[in-house]
């Protein structure tokens, strides 16, 4: 039992380390783009359900010179998702084909790559694309984090809808 344990240990920080340093990896935007502002999200909690989650958002785009604009956002994940998130808190660069997007314009089904791992204060990173015509690209932020016991890695669908002030 011992050996499992040892190995089990061992598979699982090896998976994280390569989970964590591929998310790591700048990806720049899916077409040459423009930067149309901020995607601020918050949420929680979330059971990781061991090959999946799902994760309620809300979040506010940010753009210069315009007020923000609410939207509601939900992520499913497919992969390893263990443990429970208590506080999610994730940001985004949003790029797109053009400066302007129209009110609600981000709205959509978006897809990609996500770690994360928080034995209390933890980190998490996501890179998704999609959107009308599959022309925005969702870039990670740094100040991505969450507050709970979790460890999780795969693919993440995202589903971004208007949402209210």
């Amino acid at each position: 039992m011992r050996r499992f344990s040892t190995l089990f240990v061992t598979t699982a920080a090896a998976l994280i380390a390569t989970a964590v340093t591929a998310s790591a990896q700048p990806i720049a935007p899916v077409a040459p783009g423009a930067r149309i502002g901020v995607l601020e999200c918050t949420g929680g909690p979330s059971p990781g359900l061991i090959i999946g989650s799902v994760t309620e958002l809300n979040c506010m785009l940010t753009r210069n010179g315009r007020r923000a604009e609410p939207y509601a956002a939900r992520i499913n994940r497919f992969g390893v998702d263990l443990g429970v998130t208590e506080r999610w808190v994730l940001a985004w660069d949003v790029y797109g084909p053009a400066r302007r997007l129209p009110p609600g314009g981000l709205a959509g089904r978006y897809g990609g790559a996500g770690a994360s791992a928080s034995l209390g204060p933890g980190a998490a990173s996501n890179q998704l694309v999609g959107g009308p015509g599959d022309a925005i690209s969702l870039i990670p932020l740094e100040v991505a984090g969450q507050q709970g016991v979790n460890l999780a890695f795969g693919f993440e669908g995202m589903e971004i809808r208007p949402g209210r002030f």
